[in-house]
């Protein structure tokens, strides 16, 4: 290995908060507001932490050419986003990103052009931010001896298992807003003008509201990842904007 193993910890934190600061800067520039990015409470995103990581490991013989470099960590980063994406589906009932209009995508969870852009990425982050990032934790390791890695891991479990409590209780509150919805709509059918369901039932959200309270950390997704989808409740997807909106205005 060439990595001790608080090394990897430390490794593993330092980029998850790396990639949550690129995250959070790039979208919130392309989307015109600020976003506070990662699934996490804290500010970083294990995704990029486990990824870089098994990135810099895996490619390690290969850091002098830089073909391989390239191939290698496209694959790999591509695979853990892959992974992370039915992760999300399959305990959390969430999708967070949505790249089917681009080329060649595979359900929407991966595509080939944001693999060449994690390929060159990936080329950049070894010869250029690495060897500086290695720098300081060699100085770190150097002081805590170890110690930093067992704070790190306290920390974002205990994050960890916040977050998992508050998107179960995420996911109970769509699903009661999407029954509250389907029932509105299945009572009011007839007498509903389709061409403009969607204003009639932004005007009755008062009446809908299930008297659940969305947390901050459910308010942020939804405000923060535009593209947002609870699987099994399609109706609350429709009216998420409006829904946030209205519970803001309430406050």
């Amino acid at each position: 290995m060439p990595y001790t193993l608080s090394e990897l910890v430390a490794l593993f934190f330092t980029y998850s908060v790396i990639g949550w600061i690129w995250e959070t800067i790039y979208c919130s520039i392309k989307d015109h507001q600020y976003e506070y990015r990662g699934f996490l409470f804290g500010p970083y995103c294990p995704v990029y932490g486990f990824a870089v990581t098994t990135i810099l490991v895996a490619t390690h013989p290969f850091q002098n050419n830089v073909f391989l470099l390239f191939i290698i960590g496209a694959v790999v980063a591509t695979l853990f986003e892959l992974i992370a994406s039915i992760f999300l589906q399959k305990f959390f009932h969430l999708k967070l990103w949505d790249y089917s209009k681009l080329k060649w995508n595979f359900q929407g969870r991966i595509a080939p052009e944001i693999s060449l852009f994690w390929g060159i990425g990936v080329v950049l982050l070894v010869k250029f931010v690495q060897p500086f990032v290695q720098k300081i934790i060699d100085w770190e390791e150097s002081y805590t001896h170890g110690y930093e890695a067992v704070i790190i891991l306290a920390v974002m479990g205990i994050d960890f298992i916040a977050t998992i409590i508050s998107v179960k209780k995420f996911h109970t509150s769509t699903q009661l807003w999407n029954t509250k919805i389907n029932d509105f709509l299945d009572k009011h059918k007839a007498e509903l003008d389709h061409s403009k369901l969607h204003a009639e039932l932004k005007k009755h959200l008062p009446s809908l509201h299930p008297h659940t309270q969305l947390s901050w950390n459910a308010r942020r997704l939804i405000r923060n990842f535009p593209k947002l989808k609870v699987i099994d409740a399609n109706k609350f997807n429709e009216m998420k904007g409006d829904i946030l909106a209205y519970l803001k205005n309430m406050m």
